[in-house]
């Protein structure tokens, strides 16, 4: 995996983290513990002993690069900034990681029969041994890439992203958290453009996305099997999905308020405390309040509504921020609002205010 992020976005990210309660890793032995922990838990694994017997080890970058890599040797080299985008999340560190060990088993025939015959018992156990899926979806597809066949190298990447499913339901690590990497990497760096080479030979995240999502349903029935309580698996419950759908803006005078009703979505949330977070920028400054209550630890405005009981499906709620923070009149006035599940930031909208409201003089 490989993009160069855009300064600006990633500026902008770093900005916000604090608010979004994201936890960015102050040095490389962060990411090379939650790195090193994924990778053994994957190789410890009945599909992960399968693999092709090498040093493996994990080789943290200092490059903000969002890249990841294996060599031949057994090394797989992460960069800090990949490190960044997957946060302290275990499960999105095996993400990464197994679809580079996936490689490894796509070019290695010789251990493609043990790899595929663990996996069709695996999936066979908790199911109908006799389903046809036993054989079809947990066999390693032949396919060829290269500079010079880049549709076919796009064909080599959704197989790794099908067969690292597989590695990580095997070990531990629900399927969901490879959807929720693709998911990731394209609210963080955006989607690759035509002209970047990385979507030459990668497919967009998108399209990865929902090939995942069509992909996952051997993977899960290997996960459940394996990990009747998915609480109790390495990589702990499913990561929570959604998305801030639409955001209205109007105003409450009597209240002295700028209200925001957002309408949203989210999934796998069970076990999480569940909240709208919202700070005003301008010109992409956050605005500071002197009000205790609206305070955040740097100055700076933040307002936070919980969703006690929110599980899963469509909600709706109601952002209140006080209209004084609006007293600057600025024409690049901006809400940011957060759809956030315990420590996951699920998502993030960028609402302008300055043509919806009347800023108090």
């Amino acid at each position: 995996m490989h993009f160069r992020p855009a300064i600006i976005r990633l500026l902008l990210c770093l900005l916000l983290a604090e608010v979004a309660q994201a936890a960015v890793p102050e040095d490389p032995t962060s990411d090379y513990r939650l790195a090193n922990q994924a990778l053994q838990t994957l190789l410890d694994s009945p599909l992960g002993r399968t693999l092709p017997q090498r040093a493996w080890k994990i080789q943290v970058l200092q490059s903000w690069d969002v890249n990841a890599y294996s060599s031949g040797d057994g090394v797989i080299s992460l960069t800090r900034g990949l490190g960044w985008v997957l946060d302290d999340h275990e499960g999105l560190w095996a993400a990464a990681i197994a679809h580079e060990l996936a490689h490894s088993i796509m070019l290695s025939p010789d251990r493609q029969p043990a790899f595929e015959a663990e996996a069709r018992r695996e999936y066979a156990a908790g199911t109908n041994p006799d389903d046809p899926k036993s054989a079809e979806d947990v066999g390693v597809r032949a396919t060829h890439g290269g500079m010079l066949h880049l549709g076919g190298q796009r064909q080599v990447e959704y197989e790794a992203d099908r067969l690292g499913m597989l590695l990580m339901a095997s070990a531990g690590y629900h399927p969901d958290f490879a959807i929720a990497l693709d998911r990731r990497m394209l609210s963080t760096i955006g989607e690759q453009t035509r002209s970047s080479e990385f979507l030459l030979s990668h497919p967009i995240w998108s399209n990865r996305q929902q090939q995942n999502e069509r992909d996952e349903t051997v993977p899960l029935a290997i996960f459940k099997q394996r990990w009747p309580d998915a609480s109790r698996s390495p990589g702990g419950p499913p990561p929570p999905f959604g998305k801030v759908q639409s955001v209205t803006v109007a105003d409450d005078p009597k209240a002295g308020m700028l209200v925001l009703d957002v309408k949203f979505e989210m999934r796998n949330v069970a076990g999480r405390q569940a909240r709208l977070a919202a700070i005003l920028l301008d010109h992409n400054r956050k605005v500071r309040t002197s009000r205790a209550e609206y305070q955040a630890p740097d100055g700076s405005l933040a307002v936070n509504t919980t969703l006690p009981g929110f599980d899963h499906g469509p909600g709706e709620a109601t952002v209140r921020i006080p209209a004084d923070a609006l007293k600057s009149g600025d024409s690049k006035l901006f809400a940011a609002i957060f759809l956030v599940a315990g420590d996951w930031t699920v998502d993030l909208w960028f609402q302008p205010l300055a043509s919806a409201v009347t800023p108090i003089k």
